[in-house]
């Protein structure tokens, strides 16, 4: 994930994994990534929701 990249989500962004991988919770991204339906636009991470990154795109089946 880019750290170039910026977001506009405002208070919704504190749960994306942009910002639970600066503050280093792998743990928590692992259970949030194992099983991903869509991809943020902005950088490319890919979630299980769409509540967890900052644009999310639907991953093709």
């Amino acid at each position: 994930m880019g750290s170039s990249m910026s977001c506009s989500c405002g208070e919704s962004h504190k749960g994306h994994l942009c910002i639970l991988k600066s503050q280093g919770l792998t743990k928590e991204i692992a259970h949030l990534t194992d099983k991903p339906t869509v991809s943020c636009f902005t950088c490319g991470a890919e979630a299980n929701s769409a509540d967890n990154v900052c644009s999310p795109v639907p991953l093709e089946k």
